[in-house]
């Protein structure tokens, strides 16, 4: 399958009015941000483009000016796709950076592209990623970029952190996978606490037979049903949730319990970038608290914590203004 794609400017021009019309009939040229005095001062880009990453064709989706950082965002999962939430999730931040979103192996618009089949691994999306951030690099004659990970997508944020610090201006964990297997066990007990204190007997006897990290489908399903539920989502109760449960696993079981074994308290004490936590503190999935002892302890150049108080696990996609302003206002101006 192939995928008409537009042309993507790489770089800032100033221009006059012959080359404003010659431009404005290019594809995947947006519009151009006037300075002070009316003379062409940013080139906009909204695009896309198919790049190539190890042995694999993936997609990406890009906004914003080259004359900005460049954002790259990981989304969470594995598996998530944000490629098409581009005006509700980053409007705003398209304005300050210019910003990244990517379609990792098997998911969204990459899932449809011509690919051979590989067993999956973290470590397979950690070299993703750092492919991926180097051909940022170049493309848009970068030294260094702003990169942020949503829960899943932390684990290759942190690995690029922790290995490749020269690359980022800053890594911007969100809600991020600390040591999760503490986070799940709390996660857990908390749920089963619930069903006790409910009389849900159907509820503690599929919470019972969970056991971490999770076993098959069935046990991830038992806990996330209840862990909808408790998060006021009506999504978890429904057939239609179980069979995609089932599906997911198949493909992201074996990843996911990957990161489920990291600890980063043990194996990333000392980071050599700056490091910034936007945290959801109704967060049932990923405890908050992990998080914070995690950034009292951490050793960076920079480092601050911003916790939200009335958002969850989806802060991203549920609260994207104060996802957005966090970044631009209390990050992006240090």
């Amino acid at each position: 399958m192939s995928l008409n794609l537009p042309y993507r400017a790489q770089f800032l021009i100033p221009v006059n009015i012959a080359l404003f019309f010659l431009l404005t009939l290019l594809p995947g040229f947006t519009s151009l941000a006037q300075g002070t005095e009316g003379t062409t001062s940013s080139l906009l880009i909204d695009t896309h483009e198919v790049v190539s990453l190890s042995d694999s064709k993936q997609y990406i989706r890009i906004k914003g000016s080259p004359a900005n950082p460049v954002l790259l965002f990981l989304a969470g999962g594995p598996g998530d796709s944000v490629t098409g939430r581009m005006k509700q999730m980053f409007s705003k931040l398209s304005t300050a950076f210019l910003v990244v979103l990517w379609d990792i192996r098997s998911t969204g618009k990459t899932a449809k592209l011509d690919n051979p089949p590989r067993v999956f691994s973290q470590e397979l999306f950690e070299e993703d990623t750092r492919e991926l951030v180097d051909y940022l690099l170049r493309q848009f004659k970068k030294e260094k970029l702003y990169l942020a990970g949503f829960s899943w997508g932390s684990v290759p944020g942190f690995y690029m952190a922790g290995n490749h610090p020269e690359k980022l201006h800053a890594f911007i964990a969100v809600n991020p996978m600390i040591d999760p297997m503490k986070s799940e066990a709390i996660s857990l007990e908390t749920l089963k606490e619930d069903a006790r204190v409910d009389d849900n007997n159907v509820a503690l006897s599929e919470l019972s037979q969970v056991e971490l990290p999770f076993q098959n489908a069935e046990q991830l399903y038992y806990s996330r049903k209840w862990l909808f539920t408790k998060e006021g989502s009506r999504f978890g109760q429904k057939k239609s949730f179980r069979k995609y449960v089932f599906h997911w696993s198949d493909t992201w079981l074996d990843v996911f319990n990957q990161a489920v074994m990291t600890n980063l308290f043990e194996t990333l004490p000392t980071l050599e970038c700056p490091v910034y936590f936007i945290i959801g503190k109704k967060d049932y999935r990923i405890d908050y608290r992990i998080a914070q002892d995690y950034y009292q302890q951490v050793k960076a150049p920079k480092k601050d914590f911003f916790l939200i108080e009335n958002s969850g696990h989806l802060l991203p996609y549920r609260d994207p203004n104060r996802f957005q302003e966090t970044i631009i206002d209390s990050i992006l101006k240090q």
